[in-house]
Parts: C-alpha cells; structure tokens; sequence
C-alpha cells in the first residue's frame, strides 16, 4: 500500500502520524488497498469554512472516498478518518458475504 499526501502542511506532525498509524493498521494483514491519498484544502464554504479533508483509496477495482470539512484540520482529518475504515470495514463485508453465497459445488451437469 502507498500513501501519499496532498498540502500535509495543513495538518501537525502528530496527526499526521496517528493518521498514518490507523490507515496502516487498516491494511495490515490485507491486501485490498492499494493507493491511498490525504489532501486538505481550504474552503470557503459559507457554513463550514476551514478545511476539507479527503481521503481517496483505489481498493481493488473500487475507488473509496471520504471527506469532512471542519474548521480545525486535526478534527476534520480525524472524522475523515472515522468514515473512511467505516467504508473499508463496508466493503470487506460485503466482499465475505457474496463469498458465503457462492455455492460450494459446481452445478451438476448430468441432469437427465
């Protein structure tokens, strides 16, 4: 997995790292996330001003967003966090369910 990020000044050294701690705990032992991307820029959005937080993932052969947008870079990045392994804990889900209902046998080909 790589990750990369976009303007990091936007946030402190520490949350950068503790972002960086759970995305990698997100992926361990998985190898479903590929590339995955944090930017921030601000806005000037009338009711949230501050700054929007994305975080993009390319997750093999789906594309997962999620973004906040606060006045504290450090909150936004943290809720932006919160609902990107939601989508992640989603998309694994329902990745075991169709597993579970696959049949087991291929179908019988004899049927006369």
């Amino acid at each position: 997995m790589e990750l990369h990020w976009h303007h990091p000044e936007a946030f402190r050294e520490q949350d950068r790292v503790l972002a960086e701690e759970r995305i990698r705990e997100l992926a361990r032992d998985h190898s479903d996330l590929i590339d995955v991307r944090i930017s921030a820029r601000p806005t000037a959005h009338h009711r949230h001003g501050g700054q929007e937080v994305r975080i993009t993932c390319e997750a093999r052969g789906k594309e997962i967003v999620a973004a906040r947008t606060r006045p504290d870079p450090g909150r936004a990045l943290n809720e932006t966090l919160d609902a990107f392994e939601r989508e992640i804990w989603r998309m694994r889900h329902r990745r075991t369910q169709r597993r579970r209902e696959r049949p087991t046998a291929p179908p019988d080909a004899a049927t006369s």
